[in-house]
């Protein structure tokens, strides 16, 4: 039996433990009724209180709280968190203040680490010298299980097992026991901790985190997994945010693994808790986590919340829109940008053929990244922009890295499905097996030294499933052996694409435009004033519109979504003068109100209109072949590729006025 029952000053239900605790653990699956229970049981165990060796399958990981439970106490006093899940976290924090995790002392005499037992059966031991114990019945692959060991004398102590790593704890953490418990009496005394919105700006400033993201982190990292909404509609009033806006911040913050979440708010509280409730409390406490976010993440470019804001439209699936911000902002920051990839090919565990690894992926990540955002940070961000500015060396050192010669990437050979690498060597003459492997590959491959093609394993149905074609971007262009990988796969539904795009003379011309500087301070290539005077006049001329109203009929036959909102922003219009200038485009027949789904507007160009959801923007059909978009069935399925904008401009004008 535990030495110290489990006797919280207030009822809580510990089903909700995975919630309350989400973002900080893993496995939520093993964290449950009896997670608490186990926790002082190995912490009797190590001291010698209990004689019985703990239960296991509870709380997976559990140890990462070991000297970084001020995480847990951050979140219990932040003032977001739902009753019945901070009577939890309370709860935690007061069984964990009973056991030798919490006291300083004991944990200079601690570490933990991995073992392989002798015995699946015997997971802990115990001597005069101290105690192991290994934490969860489940194993985690090659690399053992995790145990925690307690000196008591002056040997090691003997382990089920054998060690095959091993790390201390943090031994000076903020989670002593008298913290634990007087912040516990607090928040049940007073309530949370009060919020402080001007205390989230000062931790956005200082870390270049958006508004949104540096409001999360100061509350504890509200988290959205396990299918737990992390704010409600109450808590984002209060911190002044949308719901669009939790959302990037969430995102945001996802990339942080729980270990670095567990690190950086370890110590981030102060000495005496009740200082989170006086006057300047919380804009301390935005310091000191502002402080631990640059030791550990460093200082990410200062963005604007409004360049933010245009991000957050243009929502991508692969990267939340302050990390894209933060690339273009500060390229050489980006490892990706500066350090070739490793992308020798290594064995696919789940189809068994080849894949290029996670440096790989992580590199074909941002290339799709920086592909999409070029349009519109270039179109809808203003002249002087600091992430606008970084166009070009982003450009530049993405295109370096495509240059290395034995990088590869996917060419998505989907189409290949069910074929083989011996009945693929006649499309590619001369190949020889692949010799580069990162480890042994299961499956045939071949190399041209262009093309690498790894045959893939077989589905549930024993269905072969498509090989894996590579490329060397490196080594791409206008050769024969580039042809022949063109004519086995889909080129505009591969990275083929984006390496043709990235290298073509449209994004030149775009880069070209930016680093040339062509508009005043502030201005947008989006306002066809400002760069296409030109077109503008002779609209105005053939038209007999004023310059405002050529203007915008310019604006509604070129670019891909010209909403009400993004006009006036372009245009620095009021809202008033804008539905005048529309309503004169309505008078002269070139343009009709209407109301259409997700289109942001109410004036269109006369003439057919192709929906869209919420990758492909709607608009008029007539735009399509402008836009390089596919339409079928009067909808929309790919994204528009603009171009230089000054060019677009007259393209669209010479086409729509003849």
């Amino acid at each position: 039996m535990p030495r110290t029952p489990i006797r919280p000053a207030q009822p809580f239900d510990e089903k909700w433990i995975a919630q309350a605790l989400n973002g900080f653990i893993e496995g939520s699956g093993y964290w449950g009724p009896g997670t608490l229970t186990v926790v002082t049981e190995v912490g009797d165990y190590l001291t010698g209180g209990a004689e019985e060796a703990p239960a296991r399958y509870r709380g997976w990981n559990w140890y990462r709280f070991i000297g970084r439970c001020g995480a847990v106490a951050l979140r219990a006093s932040c003032f977001h968190v739902q009753d019945h899940l901070r009577a939890v976290q309370l709860a935690m924090l007061e069984v964990w203040a009973e056991t030798p995790f919490a006291d300083p002392e004991a944990r200079t005499r601690m570490r933990t680490g991995v073992l392989e037992l002798v015995d699946k059966d015997t997971h802990a031991a115990r001597t005069d010298d101290g105690a192991v114990v290994a934490l969860h019945g489940l194993g985690t692959g090659r690399d053992g299980q995790r145990f925690v060991e307690l000196r008591t004398g002056t040997a090691t102590p003997p382990a089920p097992g054998r060690i095959t790593a091993t790390e201390p704890v943090p031994a000076a953490g903020w989670d002593t026991p008298d913290r634990l418990r007087r912040l516990i009496h607090l928040v049940r005394q007073k309530g949370p901790a009060p919020w402080d919105r001007a205390a989230a700006a000062v931790l956005a400033e200082r870390t270049g985190l958006s508004r949104a993201g540096a409001a999360l982190l100061l509350a504890g990292i509200p988290d959205v997994k396990y299918g737990y909404r992390g704010l409600d509609a109450e808590a984002r009033k209060v911190m002044g945010l949308k719901q669009s806006e939790v959302e990037a911040g969430e995102r945001e913050l996802a990339t942080l693994g729980v270990a670095e979440r567990l690190d950086l708010l370890a110590d981030v509280l102060p000495a005496d808790p009740e200082q989170l409730w006086l006057e300047g409390g919380q804009l301390a406490l935005a310091e000191r986590i502002a402080e631990a976010w640059r030791r550990q993440q460093g200082v990410r470019p200062a963005v604007p919340e409004s360049t933010l804001a245009v991000a957050a439209e243009h929502s991508d699936v692969r990267m939340a829109p302050a990390d894209v911000c933060a690339v273009f902002a500060d390229p050489a920051r980006e490892p990706r940008l500066t350090r070739d990839a490793d992308t020798r090919l290594r064995v696919n565990s789940i189809s068994g053929g080849g894949w290029e690894g996670d440096e790989g992926f992580r590199f074909r990540e941002l290339l799709a990244v920086v592909c999409d955002a070029v349009d519109w940070v270039y179109a809808e961000l203003p002249e002087g922009d600091p992430v606008r500015r970084g166009v070009p060396e982003t450009v530049r050192l993405l295109r370096e890295r495509l240059a290395h010669p034995e990088l590869l990437l996917s060419a998505r050979g989907r189409s290949l499905r069910g074929r083989t690498v011996a009945s693929l060597l006649p499309d590619f003459p001369g190949a020889l097996p692949y010799l580069d492997a990162a480890e042994p590959l299961a499956h045939p491959t071949l190399d041209d030294g262009l093309v690498v093609v790894s045959e893939a394993g077989f589905d549930r149905r024993g269905e072969r499933e498509a090989p894996g074609v590579y490329f060397r971007p490196g080594r791409y262009g206008a050769d024969e052996r580039s042809r022949r990988l063109e004519a086995v796969v889909d080129v505009e539904d591969s990275h083929l694409a984006l390496v043709r795009r990235l290298r073509g003379p449209e994004f030149e011309r775009i880069v070209q435009r930016i680093t040339e500087g062509a508009l005043p301070p502030g201005g947008y290539e989006s306002d066809p004033r400002l760069s296409a005077p030109e077109v503008v006049e002779e609209a105005v001329a053939t038209t007999g519109l004023d310059t405002d109203a050529a203007t915008l009929y310019l604006q509604l036959l070129s670019l891909p979504v010209p909403t009400d909102r993004r006009i006036r922003r372009f245009n620095r219009w009021t809202a008033a003068h804008h539905k005048a200038v529309a309503a004169a485009l309505v008078e002269a027949g070139l343009a009709v109100t209407d109301r259409r789904a997700r289109a942001g507007r109410g004036v269109f160009l006369p003439g057919d209109w192709a929906g869209g959801d919420k990758f492909y923007p709607p608009m008029e059909t007539w735009k399509a072949e402008l836009l390089g978009v596919r339409v079928i069935g009067r909808k929309v399925y790919s994204r528009p590729v603009a171009g230089p904008l000054p060019e677009l401009f007259a393209r669209a004008w010479r086409t729509r006025s003849h």
